[in-house]
């Protein structure tokens, strides 16, 4: 069936969150669905955890179809599975990775063929109505938080941040590499800073610059080009009174970028250290 997916040669980088473990924000339904931290499917009738399915395509055909929520063709859907190359005789290799899938997911309860469904040449997963899903949930309490900020209310925003934060630290298909596994983690990555920036923030309006600190820095580490990051570690380091600081921060953001990118920082990052250093 070609050859397996390859192991990330390095680890992932994990981000700091305000809590340990996962969550799911109360979900109700029957059906839950864990992409992060450990591929599990959670259904009426049992659960199934990714390593109980053979090989590394069915996990990311599991994971690929259930992120996109939309039709995939077969022929895209192998090109990912392979990493853009396919077995000489991809159709029924593809068909024994479905059958596999389907066969794990009627092990929970569900109706394999339904949930995993075949039509005009593409695959889409139709999971119940009241399905969760940890990613889209964090996704929808990301866009809560930061609305709630823009409306000057940080303490509402704080609990979806908080449990956004627990679901996206975690690792995608952990020890898999390949170029859409890649892309995907980049996703989630980006979002997961959102939900930093959001919980850093936040901390500075509470008035605790230690953790505010704590999540700039986490944002820091998470993508160290983003310069929101470096400019709220600043105003944490700030906050709790120590200018040296923040200026060592600003000048760390100047060296990155310019290692890196070889660019300046934004007139907003470079207006931010002038003011500190006068």
């Amino acid at each position: 069936m070609g050859e397996p997916l390859a192991r990330a040669p390095g680890s992932a980088r994990m981000a700091v969150g305000m809590t340990n473990g996962a969550q799911d924000g109360g979900t109700t339904g029957t059906t839950r669905v864990y992409l992060t931290g450990g591929l599990r499917v959670v259904g009426p009738g049992g659960s199934l955890d990714g390593a109980e399915l053979p090989g590394p395509q069915a996990r990311v055909a599991l994971v690929a179809l259930v992120l996109e929520r939309a039709p995939m063709s077969f022929d895209r859907l192998a090109d990912l599975l392979w990493d853009g190359a396919p077995p000489t005789k991809w159709k029924g290799a593809l068909a024994a990775v479905v059958s596999k899938v389907r066969a794990g997911l009627a092990s929970t309860g569900l109706d394999g063929s339904r949930v995993l469904a075949s039509n005009a040449g593409a695959y889409a997963v139709h999971l119940p109505g009241d399905a969760w899903v940890d990613v889209e949930d964090a996704i929808r309490r990301v866009d809560r938080a930061e609305a709630a900020v823009r409306r000057g209310d940080p303490e509402r925003a704080l609990p979806d941040a908080v449990v956004a934060s627990a679901i996206l630290r975690r690792p995608l298909l952990s020890g898999l590499w390949s170029e859409w596994i890649v892309d995907q983690r980049a996703r989630l990555e980006a979002i997961h800073h959102r939900c930093l920036a959001v919980l850093a923030q936040g901390a500075l309006d509470r008035g605790d610059p230690g953790m505010a600190a704590v999540q700039a820095q986490a944002m820091v580490d998470l993508d160290p080009l983003r310069e929101v990051g470096h400019r709220l570690l600043a105003a944490a380091e700030v906050a709790r009174g120590d200018r040296a600081a923040a200026v060592r921060a600003l000048d760390r953001c100047r060296t990155v970028l310019a290692d890196e990118l070889g660019v300046r920082p934004s007139p907003e990052t470079l207006a931010l250290s002038d003011s500190l250093r006068s």
